[in-house]
């Protein structure tokens, strides 16, 4: 049985790491201070101004599951031909929870050929990425990395059990260790996670200190109609997040 359970796992961050649009990056070291949301909307509204924010045109690259957040790679590129008339004037990464919320600003033009750049930065604790193209035509595009994976099957029989994975992105720090200082690391964890099935819970669990980073669940349940899953987590220092799925019940 722990041999499946690790098998699963193993192959859903196989899955996950296609999917990295789609989660953000889980670190293993503290920072003195962070940056707040409203701190990162204020970044982005020193680049973009004004104007509209679009969605779209940008692919941010990032693992979602990293061990050490001094060093995580990362790519992003922009559809874009590159031409005179057409092309990429600057790229623009941003993040919610470091000290400060840039990351860097990267200037291009059509004589680069390709619109896409890539390095290494650092990270403290899970958090949102965004990155925003500026065009030649001055437009704003952007791509960003939520923070939770989820493995729902978009289609099912009635009656059918199916399968439902979920990964989110936390440190999971458990509060025993300590610093060089001798100073105790805070607790920061996931304490609790639901699932809703078109508005009924069907799955819920409490979690502890001794659950691993980057909280891996799965479970089961029965396709009774088609609809939607919430997925619902709460933790330390005020962490909420939150998920959804669509099926399709035949």
């Amino acid at each position: 049985m722990r041999k499946h359970e690790k098998s699963t796992r193993r192959q859903f961050l196989g899955l996950a790491g296609g999917a990295a649009a789609l989660g953000t990056v889980p670190v293993v070291t503290l920072r003195p201070a962070e940056a707040t949301p409203a701190m990162l909307a204020a970044a982005i509204r020193v680049v973009a101004g004004e104007a509209v924010v679009r969605t779209g045109k940008v692919k941010l690259e990032v693992p979602p599951l990293v061990e050490n957040g001094n060093t995580v790679p990362m790519t992003v590129s922009v559809s874009s031909p590159m031409t005179t008339e057409d092309h990429v004037k600057s790229i623009h990464v941003f993040n919610e929870k470091n000290p400060q919320p840039n990351i860097g600003n990267f200037y291009l033009g059509p004589h680069a050929g390709r619109a896409q750049i890539s390095t290494r930065i650092r990270l403290a604790d899970s958090q949102k990425i965004v990155a925003i193209a500026r065009l030649s035509d001055d437009s704003f595009w952007s791509a960003t990395m939520a923070s939770a994976l989820i493995n729902v099957p978009k289609k099912a029989k009635r009656g059918e059990i199916i399968e439902i994975k979920t990964l989110m992105s936390h440190i999971m720090e458990p509060g025993y260790r300590h610093t060089a200082a001798g100073e105790v690391v805070p607790r920061n964890i996931i304490t609790s996670f639901a699932c809703r099935y078109n508005g009924v819970e069907i799955f819920r669990a409490d979690l502890f200190p001794a659950i691993a980073a980057n909280p891996f669940i799965t479970f089961f349940t029965v396709a009774t109609e088609s609809g939607k899953f919430d997925f619902e987590w709460i933790g330390d220092r005020g962490f909420a997040e939150t998920a959804s799925a669509a099926i399709s019940v035949e």
